[in-house]
């Protein structure tokens, strides 16, 4: 709570939700190279129907993310009434995360590198914090009691 008595945004949902919109972020930097946009996302995604897939994964938290910005403390709108539904958002996303990771691992045949392992180690991070942040939960409470 700050001063106003508002809920502040908790800064680790930010980074939990950009790292479930990490297609999203590809896309944005992509745009930056003026000569090729494609060849940063050929880094990351093999083809383009990981590309769309990670698109479709980072759907839900762009959505919770615009609830965040858009729910009112003083009154009431449709951002607050989605707040009560953005934790099942986010872990559902997190499980179709899941999914595509374990494809990805198998369609490499187990092979190793330190950016899968990295995500893996992401996604475990996002997911303990979606599930024991005292911090999320009652920011998100708070913001959908106001429904």
């Amino acid at each position: 709570m700050d001063k106003e008595g508002r809920a502040s945004f908790p800064l680790s949902l930010l980074l939990v939700l950009l790292f479930e919109m990490r297609g999203y972020v590809a896309a944005i930097i992509s745009l930056t190279f003026a000569e090729d946009r494609t060849r940063l996302l050929k880094l990351f995604y093999t083809n383009s129907e990981q590309f769309g897939l990670m698109l479709l994964v980072g759907l839900p938290a762009l959505i919770v993310l615009l609830a965040t910005t858009f729910a009112g403390e003083d009154e009431r709108n449709w951002a607050n009434a989605l707040m009560r539904f953005a934790q099942p958002l986010l872990l559902l996303s997190l499980i179709v995360d899941a999914t595509l990771i374990l494809w990805m691992f198998i369609e490499q045949h187990g092979a190793f590198s330190f950016g899968r392992a990295g995500i893996i180690f992401g996604w475990f991070i996002c997911g303990w914090y979606l599930v024991n942040s005292r911090r999320w939960r009652f920011y998100r409470r708070h913001l959908a009691s106001r429904y």
